[in-house]
């Protein structure tokens, strides 16, 4: 995300209409019965009368979002999403509950969700996430909105719905009472699309920001900083200008405060912030290049060009001391490796470029004949690659 981590505007929301089925496939199966962003109901018997309500509010709703809004019906990405909901189910306050996931075709990076197991993901959001875990956090932050009723709750106590329906009517909806009129329910499910693309207050925010952290970990298949990364996405979209874009998908306006809080869930649970190992923020690449007819590697750093090894070194060829120090550099930087930690030292005629006890690179007289230059100046312009590749990192995930 030149997410945003995202660049996340997420309007983090609440989903609805399960399909029933019998049993469910395994998580890492392809499924031949539903559609491709069909999760269906984890168990066969009844739902209860509130589960019912949710869903059919949630249904109804759903209706009529989708006059609004054009839908992808064949994206690639609801297989890819259909797993990820079935992996974090099982450890979710609602393990049974069924989910239909829509992409929608809109630039605007944004989730949002109904009662009952409806989500919506973006186009321009899945363009934007950086990793599956980051795609999990969100994923798990609407199914939170989901398992912990936040729809139901906010529809029991904002003053909207008992002025327009009366306090009783919305009991007897939200209770599934036999009698209640069709219309009421299409009354309340176009005021939950309103909330639906809006969002469901604080405190419902910072609760489904916690979930989400507890269903990642839980999971064991995904890495909660992602929430992390997520939130912060968020916090860096609030002081920026209105993009036409984003239409009715609103910020919220305490994304500061939401990195705060998920930061300490993190810290509580003893869990280690390394925001590059679920985002692409600064990764370092080998690549082939011929120049002049001459096969060397090159070593990228994202995309910039620190080095290109073009002689052999203790019998590696050119290419494999690319592959060789990019694997060195990643496994560092996975590792929250800083600038200053990168330093160079000189080894009789070469230049090595390391950090905590490993060589990065090394610059021979024989790279420097290639290049026709000199070996300090190669170290010099492969420094200058580097600091620009954190100096870009760091301004990336400011928030």
């Amino acid at each position: 995300m030149r997410m945003v981590s995202v660049v996340l505007v997420l309007v983090f929301l609440l989903a609805g209409a399960p399909v029933f089925a019998e049993g469910v496939a395994d998580v890492d199966e392809v499924q031949e019965g539903p559609a491709p962003g069909v999760v269906p109901r984890d168990s066969p018997g009844e739902l209860t009368k509130e589960e019912k309500a949710e869903a059919d509010i949630g249904r109804s709703a759903a209706e009529e979002l989708e006059k609004k809004f054009k839908l992808i019906e064949d994206s690639p990405a609801l297989p890819r999403l259909a797993g990820i909901v079935r992996k974090l189910r099982p450890v979710t306050q609602r393990p049974q509950q069924g989910y239909e996931l829509k992409v929608v075709d809109s630039k605007a990076i944004n989730a949002f969700s109904l009662p009952g197991g409806f989500i919506y993901f973006t186009r321009g959001l899945l363009d934007a996430v950086e990793s599956e875990d980051e795609l999990a956090a969100v994923a798990g932050h609407e199914m939170a909105h989901v398992c912990l009723a936040h729809s139901r709750k906010l529809m029991s106590k904002d003053e909207k719905y008992q002025r327009v329906l009366g306090a009783l009517l919305v009991v007897s909806i939200l209770s599934n009472a036999e009698g209640v009129d069709p219309g009421a329910i299409a009354t309340v499910a176009g005021l939950v699309a309103q909330d639906a693309l809006n969002h469901y207050g604080r405190e419902a925010e910072f609760e489904a920001d916690h979930e989400a952290v507890l269903y990642l970990k839980e999971s064991a298949r995904y890495n909660p900083v992602a929430v992390l990364t997520v939130v912060e996405g968020l916090a860096r979209l609030e002081g920026s200008q209105g993009n036409p874009e984003l239409g009715v998908f609103l910020t919220h306006p305490y994304g500061k405060q939401r990195v705060e809080a998920v930061t300490e869930a993190l810290e509580a649970l003893g869990l280690p912030i390394e925001r590059r190992r679920v985002t692409r923020s600064l990764v370092a690449e080998a690549a082939h290049v011929v120049t002049e007819g001459r096969e060397m590697g090159e070593l990228r750093l994202n995309g910039r060009v620190v080095f290109q090894p073009a002689a052999e070194v203790d019998g590696l060829s050119p290419m494999a001391r690319a592959e060789g120090s990019a694997a060195v550099f990643n496994e560092l930087l996975l590792e929250n490796l800083r600038l200053l930690e990168i330093m160079q030292v000189a080894e009789g005629d070469s230049v090595l470029i390391g950090a905590r006890g490993e060589t990065l690179l090394r610059i021979t007289p024989e790279d420097a004949a290639v290049h026709e230059s000199e070996v300090a100046a190669l170290a010099q312009q492969a420094m200058t690659a580097i600091r620009l590749g954190f100096s870009e990192e760091k301004v990336e995930r400011a928030y």
